[in-house]
């Protein structure tokens, strides 16, 4: 793609998919560094993390905007000067994000400021995302009986909207993968035994069980649909608790021809990395299917995002592509994430200008649409 254009696109950013700033922030190199991979060894950000070319983008962008040399040892003097609320306030800021969609399930609440907590720290709008297999697993441990446990989900799930929620999250792409299918009450029941012995025998339950998590996204599907809340789904990329087999999109499929799930508005996040082409099919296929591209995790270079974004807009409507962060922990994540949508987008517009296959008015009114006025209107942002 011909990218010798760009447009300069200034609208505020809503970020669709993020995650809270941690209490505990980075005080060395290999901790800043963890930040930045998705690998569980700690040797892979130890070691290599320093030679991806995503990272040293990311360090030399940051110095320009921090006013630093481009390096770990630089980032970490200047973020130890003030208080994180200060910096991190500036950075986003600076960034001119509008809004903040934060799924509360990761990291965990007692590591992590809450929403409330975040918007006084940033000055910015929250919106608040509830993660269903968080919820599920949390009502298993406080329940004793499959049926309460049920109606207790049910009550949490419907009046979603009304505790504050803008949009409902799915990561059966982690846990069980992205095939998810109808499962009788029965068949749940029988898998609540197990988990709930686990919940007691280790205080907590990470839940795991492909019959309850299809149960139960299934039965928080129709509640969205009832409502018209959007559901974000984890597809694609991810850390390597994740069969990247099962984390296509394509396994959504049966979900998207259900005519009575066909009101929940659909988020495929990540750009479904690699499997970006097939999102953006099904964006063009199923009216309640929305595209979003992650431009800090996963963690891809420039040329990468340009080629990505390249495949959402040349398949998928404009009307259907949102863009997001996914930063978790730290503050320069959000930053990271408006700033690269910010000349990507305008990159990769840019070269349909140049290509004359759009105006430049219309490639502007695009970019707005993509960074800041389809996610207003699908989430309600007033």
């Amino acid at each position: 793609m011909n990218i010798s254009r760009r447009l300069e696109l200034t609208t505020p950013v809503v970020d669709n998919h993020a995650h809270p700033l941690t209490r505990v922030q980075p005080q060395d190199a290999d901790a800043f560094r963890r930040a930045f991979s998705e690998a569980h060894d700690p040797s892979v950000a130890q070691k290599h993390v320093p030679w991806t070319v995503y990272y040293r983008w990311a360090l030399r962008d940051l110095g320009d905007v921090l006013g630093i040399d481009p390096t770990e040892d630089a980032v970490l003097l200047r973020r130890a000067e003030e208080p994180l609320a200060d910096y991190a306030r500036f950075l986003v800021q600076d960034a001119q994000i509008a809004w903040l969609l934060l799924d509360e399930g990761f990291p965990p609440p007692d590591q992590a400021y809450s929403s409330a907590q975040m918007e006084d720290m940033l000055g910015v709008r929250i919106g608040r995302i509830l993660r269903l297999e968080v919820l599920v697993a949390d009502l298993i441990a406080q329940h004793a009986s499959f049926t309460d446990v049920v109606d207790a989900f049910d009550l949490r799930v419907a009046g979603a909207r009304g505790d504050g929620y803008i949009a409902l999250k799915s990561i059966a792409a982690y846990r069980t993968g992205l095939a998810i299918e109808t499962v009788s009450t029965g068949e749940a029941e029988g898998a609540f035994g197990p988990a709930q012995r686990e919940a007691e025998e280790r205080g907590s339950l990470r839940l795991t069980s492909k019959p309850l998590i299809d149960f139960f996204v299934l039965r928080a599907l129709h509640h969205a649909a009832a409502d018209e809340m959007p559901v974000q789904f984890h597809t694609g990329y991810g850390d390597p608790d994740l069969d990247l087999r099962l984390a296509s999109p394509l396994h959504l499929r049966p979900i998207f021809e259900n005519p009575t799930l066909a009101a929940a508005p659909i988020v495929l996040l990540h750009e479904s990395y690699p499997f970006t082409a097939e999102a953006a099919y099904l964006a063009v296929s199923y009216p309640n299917a929305y595209l979003d591209i992650a431009y800090t995790l996963p963690p891809l270079d420039r040329l990468e995002l340009i080629r990505v974004t390249g495949i959402a807009l040349g398949a998928a409507p404009t009307s259907k592509i949102l863009i997001s962060s996914d930063g978790v922990g730290i503050p320069e994540q959000y930053w990271l994430g408006a700033i690269r949508a910010r000349d990507v987008v305008g990159r990769v517009l840019g070269a349909m200008v140049e290509a004359d296959e759009l105006s430049a008015e219309v490639a502007e009114e695009m970019g707005r649409m993509i960074l800041h006025d389809n996610a207003a209107h699908l989430y309600r942002l007033t």
